[in-house]
């Protein structure tokens, strides 16, 4: 797993749409990319407190390895 942050310069929430502008802060998500960095999953949060629902991301990650 890797955690990045897109504090600098917001390239990741532009490019990806996660970005809330009047903030200048990403919405909170998950992404998981397969071994060609193809996105198999996504969830996208609504509330910045919000915790995402981890079963359905680790499900993704294990169809992946088979």
């Amino acid at each position: 797993m890797v955690t990045l942050s897109d504090y600098k310069d917001n390239s990741f929430g532009k490019a990806y749409g996660v970005l809330i502008k009047e903030f200048a802060l990403d919405h909170r998500a998950v992404f998981v990319l397969d071994k060609d960095n193809t996105i198999r999953y996504v969830q996208v949060l609504n509330e910045m407190g919000e915790h995402p629902n981890y079963e359905e991301p680790i499900a993704a990650v294990k169809s992946l390895l088979g």
